[in-house]
């Protein structure tokens, strides 16, 4: 998998702003009408139950076949048997590591970075049961729309790569969410970056603003 990430340097002097520039364009392009499909996604997803796409395009006025086309070149979807949605960049309604609490309903989150760019999108506060990839020391989150209000323990990190697109069109959950981890320091996270080079660090509060970066672009205010 190396060959497919790019390498960004070590974690002093990595700024939010460039890794939200280096991580947008991997994202698909998204128009106005694209903007409304993909909340509408996340929001139904976030009920806790698989969407199905002829309901979700009827609740947004989009004519079923539109929807269809708009959303067939977009990487990230996952379907069960019944094409009904249960997977859709970052949030899912199957078992992973990072257990998300969304108005009382538990979904999950592909990566560390999920947990903090998903209540934006939402327009929710979520509660956060993780952790530590090295250590397995337990972390608790709890993000809202505008930032981290606690965290547990304190002095955490997010671990970030950047891949190539071509590997996100691919499979984003294996060539990025594998390598985006919550630490629960720099010194536990050595040894996991000596063997993932092209990985760097970000602080909690830069690995959010990344994300708030993101969404702003990709939705707007």
């Amino acid at each position: 998998m190396p060959e497919l990430l790019k390498q960004m340097g070590s974690t002093a002097g990595t700024t939010a702003h460039e890794v939200a520039q280096r991580l947008q364009p991997l994202f698909p392009a998204l128009d106005e009408l694209d903007q409304r499909l993909s909340l509408a996604i996340y929001r139904n997803l976030a009920r806790g139950a698989p969407v199905h796409l002829k309901d979700l395009f009827s609740e947004i006025g989009m004519d079923a076949a539109e929807g269809a086309r708009r959303m067939q070149p977009w990487p990230g979807v996952y379907y069960d048997g019944e094409q009904r949605v249960i997977g859709y960049w970052g949030l899912s309604l199957a078992s992973m590591r990072h257990r998300l609490r969304i108005s009382g309903r538990e979904l999950f989150a592909w990566c560390a970075w999920d947990t903090l760019f998903l209540p934006a999108v939402l327009g929710t506060r979520i509660d956060v049961a993780s952790a530590c990839h090295a250590t397995g020391e337990p972390v608790r989150l709890t993000v809202d729309p505008t930032g981290v209000e606690s965290a547990d323990p304190q002095g955490l990190a997010v671990s970030f790569v950047v891949p190539h697109s071509e590997a996100v069109r691919a499979d984003v959950i294996t060539s990025f969410c594998h390598y985006v981890h919550f630490f629960t320091s720099e010194s536990a996270a050595s040894p996991w970056r000596e063997k993932h080079p092209a990985a760097f660090l970000l602080p909690l509060p830069e690995a959010f603003e990344v994300g708030r970066l993101l969404n702003r672009r990709r939705y707007g205010d």
